[in-house]
Parts: structure tokens; sequence; C-alpha cells
């Protein structure tokens, strides 16, 4: 197999295990809150809002990120990570 399905798969995992860890760690600290605050279960709603919506948050800014970098690729254009040593085009 080739290293770029590898990668693709990679990241979708990453992202849904992301995803899910925001879920989960709101929720987390929404319940400690509602026992300690006697508040039950509202905060904890809250925190399976806020940890969904963190999640689908960072979920759009890092698909237009990629997006915006396949873009500049498919153009030909480069960044600095693809200069040469030193930072120095290989352009001349």
């Amino acid at each position: 197999m080739s290293e770029g399905p590898l990668r693709d798969y990679s990241q979708v995992w990453s992202i849904g295990y992301t995803l899910v860890a925001y879920v989960l760690v709101f929720t987390a600290v929404g319940y400690g809150l509602d026992r300690w605050l006697h508040t039950t279960p509202w905060l904890m709603v809250a925190g399976v809002f806020v940890g969904a919506g963190l999640g689908f948050l960072y979920l759009v800014r890092l698909l237009f990120s990629t997006s915006i970098d396949s873009k500049a690729e498919s153009k030909g254009e480069r960044d600095d990570r693809s200069d040469g040593p030193g930072g120095h085009s290989k352009r001349q």
C-alpha cells in the first residue's frame, strides 16, 4: 500500500477521535460542576453541546486549512517548507 491512503485514513481517525474527545471532556467537566454546584443535569448537558460545538469548529477549521493547502499545491505554488537549505528558494 502507498503512504497516501494510509495518511488519509490516519487523518480521518484523528478527526473522529478529536471530536469525541471534545464531547467527553466537556461532558465530564459539566458533570463535575453539576455535582459540585448541585445543578444536575444542566451543566452536563451544556458540556455536551459546548464540546460538540468546539469539536465541529475544529473540524471546519481543519477542512478549510486542508482545502486551502490543496488549492495552493494544485496551482503549483510553494510555501516556505519547500525552499532549499537556509530558507533560500531553489529557483533563480
